[in-house]
């Protein structure tokens, strides 16, 4: 793991819980005082009178959706908390209040967006009611998120987040400004600590070229009870060399990206899709029998051979060869998925490219 020690995340992780719970409970003491708290089935913590603390494994995740509410709360408006990984990476709405629509969370916020402006300027940005709150330079009456108050999340000395008002603020927007400016203060000496964890589990865990898994993470999900009945499909990027050959390794970086890219939107929730070497892809498709691990194969071969790459101005077409294994028939132990699945790819490699083929045989 790239980062900071594991026994220093630990640590990080415990002062950050720890906060959580104050921060959510402490508030509340004297609301729930003469109402007995309810432990539900979930873990959830919940009182008598319905306030709701965070769950007991409380992470970034929770802890941002915690600050959006108590945001909505103080300026009577749907929130949403805003965070990147890296100066200059991309922005990520990661956590919306109750009563805003969860479908913006995973939603690239523009970096010249007033949403954006409050956290690559590190100053609060006020947007107009006709003008988007995170897209840059749309004016438009009709559009769901215009108008808005933003304001920095700093995590020491960087500005790596933002708490988002969407909206027109019923109060002074200086008002909406200080009121959220108060909660940003508050929640950062929690969030930091959670959001360098994130950061860092996500990053020992993902393909930094292509934002895909990586083989340990595709390891890790291959070991749960699902592989037992499962499909793995490998594939490969035929005549991978003569694109960096003849075109340079900026356009196979391109070319990696371009076909991870596909995969991602190609594939069923709870598949995993991992980049595994060079040029070398995994799926796995947990619950999925050979002959919807054939199925799934053929699609993406006949996708990518479809949808070439673009560089420099030109369409570069590409084609992949699969192989895919399949447990528990015809391999009766999942721990030989990757190595079954890996020689039917070269099969098809050698009995001449763009193909798919199955496991040959059965496996121990």
């Amino acid at each position: 793991m790239t980062g900071a020690p594991l026994w220093l995340l630990g640590v990080a992780m415990g002062a950050a819980l720890g906060w959580a719970a104050g921060l959510v409970y402490g508030s509340r003491r004297r609301r729930a005082a003469a109402a007995p708290a309810v432990r539900h089935a979930s873990g959830e913590i919940r009182a008598a009178d319905g306030t709701t603390g965070l769950p007991s494994d409380a992470k970034l995740d929770h802890l941002a959706r915690v600050l959006a509410d108590r945001a909505s709360e103080q300026v009577g408006l749907p929130c949403a908390v805003v965070l990147r990984d890296v100066d200059g990476g991309p922005m990520t709405i990661v956590a919306v209040s109750d009563g805003c629509d969860p479908r913006l969370i995973g939603y690239l916020v523009q970096p010249d967006s007033p949403a954006g402006r409050a956290i690559t300027e590190g100053t609060p940005t006020v947007a107009p009611a006709d003008e988007a709150a995170v897209e840059a330079g749309l004016r438009d009456r009709r559009r769901p998120l215009r108008g808005g108050v933003a304001v920095p999340l700093r995590f020491g000395s960087r500005v790596d987040g933002a708490v988002l008002a969407l909206g027109e603020p019923t109060m002074a927007p200086n008002a909406a400004v200080a009121a959220l400016e108060t909660l940003a203060r508050r929640f950062a000496s929690g969030l930091g600590p959670a959001h360098a964890i994130a950061i860092a589990e996500r990053r020992a865990n993902t393909d930094e070229l292509t934002g895909l898994a990586n083989r340990r993470s595709l390891n890790r999900a291959m070991a749960t009870g699902d592989a037992a009945r499962s499909a793995l499909v490998m594939l490969d990027l035929d005549f991978f060399k003569r694109i960096n050959d003849t075109l340079g390794h900026g356009a196979g970086d391109l070319a990696l990206k371009h076909v991870a890219d596909l995969l991602k939107t190609a594939l069923r929730a709870g598949d995993v899709a991992a980049r595994v070497g060079g040029e070398e892809f995994a799926v796995w498709l947990p619950g999925a029998d050979m002959a919807l691990g054939l199925e799934v194969a053929e699609r993406l071969r006949a996708l990518i051979e479809a949808k070439p790459f673009r560089f420099a101005g030109a369409e570069h077409p590409m084609t992949i060869s699969c192989g895919v294994s399949a447990a528990p028939v015809p391999i009766p132990s999942p721990d030989n998925l990757m190595a079954t699945a890996d020689a039917a790819l070269y099969r098809a490699k050698r009995e001449g490219r763009n193909r798919v083929m199955a496991t040959a045989g059965k496996g121990g």
